[in-house]
């Protein structure tokens, strides 16, 4: 059987990917099986961040287990029998933002890449409501389907 994917190292290629997904899935531990969740997300700097609601069977995942895994894909396409993609598949270290300073330049760059119409400066309480959470990238690998 001939392989059509190829897989990539290249970090750029990644970082492209995780620049123009619209979502990514991100797997949780539970103990028994993974629990996959997409997400609206941004690349800020080296980390994958998402934000969320204050509880949550999520953050009950991270407390107990940090690691998570994610997957993003672009320029999804059938052709006949074959899917022509780009993806990124990776694992990483998923902790609170605790910082609100942090927390606010994230939610700026979230709302910048999904054109949000949001309020900034962010209200006190809102602010306090919303989680952020930080996807600390251990490694990655990329693929795509090739063209010919």
């Amino acid at each position: 059987m001939r392989r059509k994917d190829r897989e990539i190292i290249d970090s750029s290629f990644m970082h492209e990917i995780l620049q123009e997904a619209d979502v990514i899935s991100v797997a949780f531990n539970t103990g028994e099986f993974p629990y996959v969740l997409p997400f609206n997300f941004v690349l800020y700097g080296d980390s994958i961040f998402i934000h969320c609601a204050p509880e949550g069977r999520k953050l009950d995942l991270i407390g107990r287990d940090p690691r998570v895994a994610f997957c993003a894909a672009v320029d999804i396409r059938v052709e006949n029998t074959t899917t022509r993609y780009r993806s990124v598949c990776g694992t990483g270290i998923a902790t609170l933002v605790d910082d609100d300073t942090l927390k606010i330049e994230t939610l700026k760059a979230l709302a910048a890449k999904y054109k949000a119409p949001c309020v900034f400066p962010i209200p006190e309480r809102a602010l306090a409501a919303t989680r952020v959470v930080r996807v600390r990238i251990e490694s990655m690998s990329g693929k795509h389907s090739r063209t010919t």
